[in-house]
């Protein structure tokens, strides 16, 4: 009697090698030392090229399939045209948002319309240009990809049809479908380099600056081809990747003066570039699109502070940093859950933290300590407080 896995039409056998005492005493009842069957057990380490396959024996010469396996990963994944691949299953209804068969209800359609209010008066009352950045999906602007026709209207267009011209919503959809760069990645739910500046001069548009300009100084940037995979791409057994463009020598990183170092939402960072092509400070609520999108506007703004959040706002943020521009960005698919302009930040941070391992927590605060010596900013010091004061336990 031979073991074997079968996958992608190779069959491999494995050698029964391993000691199991445990099998021996359980199953057969007997003392496992020095019993005759004590090496009944395998362990093998097998490349697979598929996501299936069968477990078995070799019996005489015959094979009896015993079990059938899958790899979890692909089962979230929507292949579209030319290898494409979109998101499925998710927590949004991604796919049910797409063909209209989710939309946003009353509650949900008042909430929308108090948000954009609620943000429109709070920046009236610290005189700042704001706007509203709904990165698209990747479904709204490649659907000629995706394996689904699009219905009479999605929850998005709910939001864009409710907003005031003065709400300053901006769904770049059109604009990017227009484009002649790739727009999004081919593995990857979100948006390419070009496609997140596509986005970018979208808002600085409504936020009245000169994006002639703007666009001219990032035509300099230069672009390296390279082989990468992507949230998407990730999830598929075998792991799939797709050739890009990506910016050359150009990170966000380099101007960073402070990084909470927290993991997606409540995570702050505070860039500084003092030749910036605007002497101004720009406050971004933002979600995963927006850190492709930070290694163009901290070039644009000498200041800027980003809070992951997904477009919720904390008020007592914005009267802190009393900034120029403001900008709140989600993601499209997000728009089914509307963010608050009641946000805490604090409470965030505080309940991010309690959610991290022993480990987790360690390397956090050990990041701390490059910035530290490097030398806080204000609004640096102000977030690294908010840090520490969800790490130190309390006395009561």
């Amino acid at each position: 009697m031979r073991p074997y896995v079968k996958a992608a039409e190779r069959k491999v056998y494995l050698k029964v090698e391993v000691p199991r005492p445990d099998v021996v005493s359980r199953v057969l009842g007997d003392a496992p030392d020095r019993h005759a069957q004590l090496y009944c057990g395998f362990r093998t380490a097998i490349t697979l090229a598929t996501d299936n396959g069968v477990f078995g024996f070799e019996i005489a010469g015959l094979d009896y399939d015993v079990i059938q396996f899958f790899v979890e990963g692909s089962l979230k994944i929507l292949e579209g045209r030319d290898g494409w691949l979109f998101l499925d299953n998710d927590t949004n209804q991604s796919v049910e948002q797409f063909c209209g068969e989710l939309l946003l209800g009353r509650l949900e359609r008042r909430a929308w319309s108090d948000y954009l209010d609620s943000l429109h008066d709070l920046a009236a009352e610290y005189h700042c240009a704001y706007a509203v950045l709904i990165a698209p999906a990747k479904e709204m602007v490649m659907s000629d990809y995706y394996p689904h026709l699009k219905g009479p209207t999605t929850p998005v267009e709910q939001v864009e049809k409710l907003a005031r011209p003065d709400h300053k919503v901006v769904h770049p959809t059109e604009r990017m479908r227009r484009s002649s760069e790739q727009m999004f990645r081919v593995c990857d739910t979100h948006w390419t380099h070009k496609g997140a500046l596509c986005g970018l001069m979208a808002v600085l548009e409504v936020l009245g600056l000169d994006i002639a300009s703007i666009e001219t100084f990032f035509e300099k940037d230069n672009f390296k081809e390279r082989l990468r995979g992507g949230d998407l791409g990730n999830k598929m057994f075998p792991r799939r990747s797709a050739r890009e463009w990506m910016p050359s020598g150009i990170s966000y990183r380099q101007w960073v003066r402070y990084d909470n170092h927290l993991p997606n939402m409540g995570r702050v960072l505070v860039t500084h570039k003092k030749n910036a092509l605007v002497a101004a400070k720009c406050l971004i609520f933002g979600s995963s699109s927006s850190y492709t999108m930070l290694d163009y506007v901290a070039r644009v703004f000498t200041d800027v502070i980003f809070v992951h959040s997904a477009g919720n706002i904390d008020a007592t943020v914005v009267a802190k940093e009393s900034p120029d521009f403001l900008i709140a960005q989600t993601n499209g698919r997000f728009v089914v859950r509307p963010p608050v302009v009641g946000y805490q930040l604090a409470d965030e941070i505080a309940e991010k933290w309690s959610g991290l391992s022993e480990d987790s927590r360690v390397e956090v605060i050990g990041n701390q300590a490059h910035w530290l010596k490097s030398g806080l900013s204000e609004s640096g010091a102000r977030y690294h407080s908010l840090l520490l004061a969800s790490s130190v336990p309390s006395n009561s």
